[in-house]
């Protein structure tokens, strides 16, 4: 009776434990990846000589930006320039030339990162003297 009774604690205690595997199996398994292409950071279109110039709300040139090849994706919104140009215009000022190598715009455009050999000039005038900035990097704030 006892090996009996042994022999139907060790059955019980195996089945007890295939039957969580298999429950376990079933609740925790990973989710298969589908490869839709959403997630893709393809270009969905580029543009060679581009330029453009934003206006204020008076009418008047707030910056020109221009760039030897702009390359947009479509997936985050954002923008790659190489050799972008930007002249950002000020009322009372001299405008601010600004090159660089390559540069990189978000979805918002309100900003431009720009990389590699960056120059930044002012010309001077009758209240402040001129002057360049020579950087490797700069974050351009587009809408002050």
């Amino acid at each position: 009776m006892i090996l009996g009774a042994k022999r139907l604690a060790i059955a019980a205690s195996l089945l007890l434990l295939a039957t969580g595997s298999w429950w376990l199996t079933r609740t925790v398994s990973v989710p298969e990846k589908i490869f839709d292409g959403k997630l893709r950071h393809d270009p969905d279109y580029t543009v060679e000589n581009f330029n453009v110039t934003v206006m204020d709300a008076q009418g008047r040139r707030h910056y020109t930006l221009s760039a030897v090849h702009l390359i947009h994706y479509g997936d985050d919104g954002s923008s790659n320039l190489n050799q972008p140009y930007l002249v950002q215009y000020r009322e009372g000022s001299p405008p601010v030339h600004t090159r660089a190598d390559k540069g990189w715009m978000p979805k918002d455009r309100s900003e431009i990162i720009l990389e590699g050999n960056t120059i930044s000039s002012r010309g001077r005038d009758p209240r402040r003297a001129g002057g360049d900035i020579r950087v490797d990097k700069m974050k351009i704030l587009l809408d002050r």
